[in-house]
């Protein structure tokens, strides 16, 4: 469940401000004299990174004895309706980290706390001019605020097998004719290997590698100003990407029989396995390799962002730079922006990044080309051929609430899955994914 529109109904809203002034008139110390500060975390929840996690927090404790921590891991298959029921109740945690377009969704809501200071905070300081790429705070600009600040990024590079390709002389390819060439010619399923795997099941996954595609194709969801576009002045251009991307399926069938079903770990776990010639995943497959499947890593290697129709200039991968945002309604407010500004700091995160290499990336100039990264070749692969490429859903547009429920809804993985199944042509797959994305648009 999601968050259906940007309103609450009117007697919610009454209930809600009643809370919310309950909240306000409690001063959120606890019987220690110390400010509680309670801080959810969705993306940092694996047992590896929730032991670096700890660490980290440990050190802040020790930095700020007044402000006490309680952290709370939110499972992902349960983060939207724990976020919206903390909604509904204002129960929501004083600070969280969470998917790409809460803050947003969050503010349209009214329960998010403007982060204009941190911003400027960290403009006057040079923080910003350290962040390598501006969309990734930009994103949550809206109606004249900033609603989040990012922490980290998070990449979808297309892996391949090095020694494949060259027992067939064939370079790694650049663009859509070269990677589609090369799926046929080495996919060989009676030897156990397929062309490509990617997700094509009905989950976030699958759309995070169509809109890859959607931007190489010079196509997308929003124009520069925020209109949707998907269906419109974008149509040909997602049509087209859409149909290249499932032709991999439907047409040159180069693909497992049951990518239909496929969520992230399937296709991993296929190319992990050293089953297939391409595979699209996140920057975890890296970790996964070094850990399942170590005599892999050097037949492996990451390809440069193709280019597509839209040209050199649509050279683009999907993304997410991921945010940091404050509750209203907290009553510890300043402590929960004393915790981000400590927090986002460059080297500071460096235990999470080590936990699981390449899971995630941090935001900063100074911290992407670390020595970590340069002792790593797959690392760096992906810091040269991907990281600077990436950019979120939005792109060119940037804050738009309605995002975060086009994400969380899932309102484009539909047409993946439902052209490789069969049910629809990738046009009908389009304008009807269109039609359910323009009702949440008003303006």
């Amino acid at each position: 469940m999601i968050l259906k529109n940007t309103t609450i109904p009117r007697r919610t809203t009454i209930i809600a401000g009643l809370a919310g002034l309950f909240s306000l008139g409690s001063s959120g110390v606890n019987a220690q004299g110390q400010t509680a500060l309670t801080f959810w975390t969705v993306r940092l929840n694996t047992p590896e990174l929730a032991e670096a996690l700890r660490g980290i927090l440990a050190e802040f404790q020790k930095a700020y004895p007044s402000i006490k921590i309680t952290h709370e891991p939110v499972s992902g298959g349960l983060v939207y309706p724990k976020f919206l029921a903390a909604v509904r109740g204002q129960t929501m945690p004083d600070v969280a980290e969470a998917y790409s377009y809460h803050p947003l969704q969050f503010a349209a809501m009214d329960q998010m706390e403007p982060m204009d200071d941190i911003i400027a905070h960290w403009k006057s300081n040079g923080t910003l001019d350290n962040i390598f790429n501006e969309y990734a705070y930009k994103k949550f600009f809206w109606k004249g605020r900033y609603w989040g600040v990012p922490y980290n990024l998070d990449i979808r590079p297309i892996y391949y097998r090095k020694d494949l390709l060259e027992a067939k002389g064939i370079k790694p390819p650049k663009n859509w004719a070269e990677f589609q060439s090369a799926a046929i010619a080495t996919n060989n399923p009676s030897a156990g290997n397929f062309g490509a795997v990617f997700p094509a099941g009905d989950f976030h996954i699958s759309q995070h590698f169509f809109m890859s595609f959607m931007l190489q194709a010079g196509g997308g969801i929003l124009d520069k100003d925020g209109n949707l576009i998907f269906g419109t002045k974008a149509k040909e251009a997602n049509i087209r990407a859409l149909t290249f991307l499932t032709d991999l399926a439907t047409k040159h069938k180069v693909t497992p029989p049951g990518i239909a079903a496929y969520n992230t770990d399937d296709a991993h776990t296929i190319f992990v396995q050293g089953r297939a010639t391409f595979g699209f995943g996140t920057g975890g497959v890296i970790s996964r390799i070094m850990k399942e499947n170590p005599s892999l890593f050097d037949k492996v290697g990451i390809l440069d962002v193709l280019e597509g129709p839209g040209g050199p200039t649509s050279r683009l991968s999907a993304g997410f730079y991921n945010p940091m945002f404050i509750w209203k309604h907290s009553p510890a407010k300043e402590a929960a922006k004393t915790f981000i500004k400590w927090f986002i700091q460059s080297g500071r995160l460096e235990p999470l990044y080590r936990t699981t290499p390449g899971q995630h990336w941090p935001i900063f100039k100074s911290d992407v080309a670390s020595p970590r990264v340069k002792g790593n070749r797959l690392l760096e692969e992906a810091l040269t051929k991907v990281v600077p490429f990436t950019t979120d859903f939005a792109y060119p547009g940037f804050g738009r609430p309605e995002m975060g429920i086009i994400d969380g809804e899932k309102l484009f993985a539909a047409p993946v899955n439902e052209v490789v199944v069969g049910t629809k042509t990738p046009e009908k797959a389009v304008m009807d994914a269109h039609a359910k994305m323009a009702r949440l648009f008003t303006t």
